[in-house]
């Protein structure tokens, strides 16, 4: 069953809320938990473990929830920050934006580029051929790039 259609039986209740871990996959059921009207407590995972004391046994999601449960009722929860929306999709554009740039300049696209001039090396013709077709598909591929990082900077 889908996470909102779970969450619908408690639109509207105002003694429901929820206590969430703020790793993996926090902001997904924070923004189903805010769409269905109930309110989302997103714990600092650091202090969490730090109110829970020293581990005597192992530690399971039963037991995590049962101490996020009771940190919440009492009142001592400790809750991490939660950027506005905005800021939040500024930094998966960053996010993006930097997978990008490392998937361009990393070691493959090292590797792609000698291979090429290797190629055009030992194939002259095909190489002279190639080059000024392959020249307009870079210049262009440029160009596409230069005007999204222009949008990237533009949000920012």
């Amino acid at each position: 069953m889908h996470l909102r259609a779970w969450l619908a039986r408690f639109a509207g209740r105002d003694d429901v809320a929820f206590a969430l871990e703020g790793c993996t996959g926090w902001r997904y059921v924070a923004e189903e938990l805010a769409g269905a009207g109930v309110a989302a407590h997103v714990a600092e995972p650091a202090d969490t473990a730090f109110a829970r004391g020293r581990k005597r046994h192992a530690k399971t999601d039963r037991t995590d929830s049962r101490h996020l449960r009771e940190l919440l009722a009492e009142g001592r929860l400790p809750e991490c920050w939660v950027p506005p929306s905005h800021i939040l999709e500024c930094r998966a554009l960053l996010e993006t934006y930097h997978d990008l740039r490392a998937e361009h300049t990393g070691p493959g696209a090292a590797a792609r580029c000698s291979s090429a001039r290797a190629a055009s090396r030992i194939l002259p013709v095909a190489g002279a051929s190639v080059r000024r077709p392959g020249r307009r598909m870079v210049q262009s591929r440029s160009r596409a790039r230069r005007s999204s990082s222009a949008a990237l900077l533009a949000v920012i």
